[in-house]
């Protein structure tokens, strides 16, 4: 029963949250970088649904999928969503092989209506990068989906618009020795903690919240169409079979999620301005998942 009355609070506590945030004025003014991995698709999507949150680029850089690729997602997503007018920028391939997961990850589409050409003209994501800083007034967050190559390269060409950053969100599991998206780049991270920058490396260091029938039910249950397409996206084969296996779990997700409902979440200080972010202890999965269906639903 306590259970039960915790999770009741907890989820009130959420929608408040989302309530209280519709000013109008965003909060926060963010730059995602993804490397095409399906939990980026999803938090992709979360950050688009956020009233609060203005999502001013989208950049593609090698990890899960070569850059090509993740363009081709992204710009076909962002059509879904109609939201044409978010650019994108494309990274440059590194030399260095995908990782195995890559095989079925480029065959899950993001939208339904597939172009494997969009039409439209490309530009790097170091000019992408330039052009938003330079003419934007707001401070900028960085958000990181994969590895952390993409800003590194461009603080360290740029160091004129380190001042405008205002942190970097990054998703990597801390508790392990090397997480994917830190062994894509790890010169990376520690440039980055070299310049003492503020960062905040969130992380799932469980092995709950699994992404599984359970997360999908309760976000189709919105009247969202970022909800709808996930759960169009996963229904693909290669998915449902892995979902039933249990290899799928939230990880970008959290990103989205925490810079919406911070106080679902725990912080220590790691050194420097590097904080560690991991869900609160025995926050129970249906309060997790019913934050994700309420930040979903509140661009709606």
């Amino acid at each position: 029963m306590f259970r039960k009355i915790l999770t009741l609070l907890l989820v009130s506590l959420v929608f408040n949250a989302f309530v209280s945030a519709q000013s109008g004025q965003p909060k926060y003014h963010v730059i995602i970088d993804t490397d095409g991995a399906i939990d980026d698709m999803r938090a992709i999507s979360m950050f688009l649904a956020q009233n609060d949150t203005r999502v001013l680029a989208i950049t593609c850089s090698q990890g899960t999928l070569a850059p090509d690729s993740i363009f081709v997602k992204v710009k076909n997503l962002l059509s879904a969503f109609h939201h044409e007018g978010i650019p994108v920028g494309l990274d440059k391939n590194l030399e260095k092989g995908l990782p195995p997961w890559a095989v079925y990850t480029q065959k899950i589409k993001w939208a339904a209506n597939q172009n494997s050409q969009p039409a439209t003209q490309k530009i790097s994501s170091g000019d992408l990068l330039s052009s938003v800083f330079r003419n934007y007034p707001e401070k900028i967050t960085l958000v990181a989906l994969g590895a952390l190559k993409t800003y590194a390269e461009f603080v360290e060409k740029h160091p004129e618009y380190t001042d405008k950053i205002e942190r970097i969100v990054w998703y990597n599991n801390p508790y392990i020795d090397t997480d994917f998206n830190e062994s894509v780049s790890p010169e990376s991270y520690t440039y980055f903690k070299q310049k003492n920058l503020p960062i905040d490396v969130v992380g799932n260091n469980t092995d709950r919240y699994n992404v599984d029938e359970a997360y999908l039910e309760t976000i189709k249950n919105t009247n969202s169409q970022y909800a709808k397409q996930i759960v169009w996206v996963h229904q693909h084969p290669e998915i449902v079979s892995r979902m039933k296996a249990e290899h799928l779990q939230l990880w970008d997700d959290l990103v989205a999620l925490y810079l919406a409902v911070p106080h679902l979440f725990q912080t220590e200080k790691a050194g420097g301005e590097v904080r560690y972010v991991t869900v609160q202890n025995d926050l129970p999965d249906e309060v997790v998942f019913k934050a994700i269906s309420a930040l979903l639903e509140c661009g709606q």
